[in-house]
């Protein structure tokens, strides 16, 4: 089984994100394990509570122990700080570098 981590970049992809990627690593449908994911720019908005995947998300999280960051710096500048869901890392590049040093792949969306 190959490990791919995702780096989210858009908020205008919650069909691909909602209902391919994140219902497919629900229903283990997916050949890969996603040991991480990095939300940056408006992908951020993908970690507010009440967003069309939180739930997918939430429970990748809590399930599957997914780390899921949220860069710190997209999160500050849109003024998300107090409603992004609970579990989610808020940090950077090199917090995703390192919790994906033993990936196969990253795959940017």
């Amino acid at each position: 089984m190959k490990n791919i981590a995702y780096i989210i970049t858009g908020k205008s992809s919650p069909e691909l994100l909602e209902d391919n990627l994140f219902a497919q690593l629900e229903q283990g449908g997916l050949d890969k394990k996603a040991p991480a994911f990095f939300f940056v720019a408006d992908g951020v908005y993908h970690l507010m509570k009440g967003a069309r995947n939180s739930k997918a998300i939430r429970k990748m999280i809590s399930r599957d122990k997914c780390k899921v960051f949220g860069c710190k710096i997209s999160i500050k500048n849109r003024k998300l700080q107090n409603v992004i869901i609970e579990g989610v890392v808020l940090g950077n590049l090199n917090d995703f570098y390192e919790a994906t040093q033993d990936v196969d792949h990253i795959v940017c969306f």
